[in-house]
């Protein structure tokens, strides 16, 4: 379980996260959705620990380990996509090489695994950085735009390895403002944000 409990947040003057009260359960697809600048992003900042609110708190029934892609991933472009995972996993040395490989092939990445990143598209870089979220079998998983540029294969793949997820009791918490297909990502709550609030659930 994951919970904002009145959470608030200022930045220059203005309040982009105002008063929020939300509980997420484990085994849950949410999808935040809500125009550019609606707050989305931010709560997911607050959510994994990226910025402190300025009142109210963020509760875990345990300790959280997140997989998290906010924004644009970024890699170092002069390496290649593999090195990049090795890098990062080697940071809290939970996995090995044969998990990461695993996931590269479940992103559809095996082939361009031994390129640079800089010579990746956009749908790549995304793919990436997908595969670096959750390569590490994170409890929580956030994801700011995650299916920007990827084309209706990969998509598709995306989806099931979701749901996967969803399965294995995990919290998946999706901001898009574009349209998911619901038929395909199983999406337990949608919540819409407007100016900092949650307007609506369902």
């Amino acid at each position: 379980m994951l919970k904002a409990d009145k959470i608030t947040k200022v930045l220059k003057g203005n309040e982009v996260l105002s008063n929020i009260s939300y509980t997420f359960e484990n085994g849950k697809i949410y999808l935040l959705t809500g125009h550019n600048g609606c707050g989305k992003t931010m709560l997911l900042r607050a959510l994994c620990g990226l910025i402190t609110p300025d009142s109210g708190e963020i509760i875990c029934d345990k300790k959280c380990n997140f997989g998290v892609v906010i924004e644009t991933p970024k890699f170092m472009e002069n390496e290649t996509g593999y090195f990049n995972l090795c890098y990062l996993a080697s940071i809290r040395n939970t996995i090995n090489k044969d998990t990461i490989k695993e996931n590269i092939k479940l992103f559809d990445l095996d082939n361009e695994k031994n390129k640079k990143v800089k010579t990746y598209s956009l749908g790549m870089k995304q793919r990436l950085g997908l595969c670096q979220a959750v390569m590490e079998d994170p409890d929580i998983i956030l994801l700011d735009e995650p299916f920007n540029a990827i084309d209706e294969e990969n998509l598709n793949r995306i989806y099931e390895s979701l749901n996967g997820f969803r399965e294995k009791n995990k919290i998946i918490i999706i901001a898009s403002h574009g349209i998911v297909d619901r038929n395909k990502l199983m999406i337990d709550e949608t919540i819409v944000m407007d100016k900092g609030k949650i307007l609506k659930e369902n």
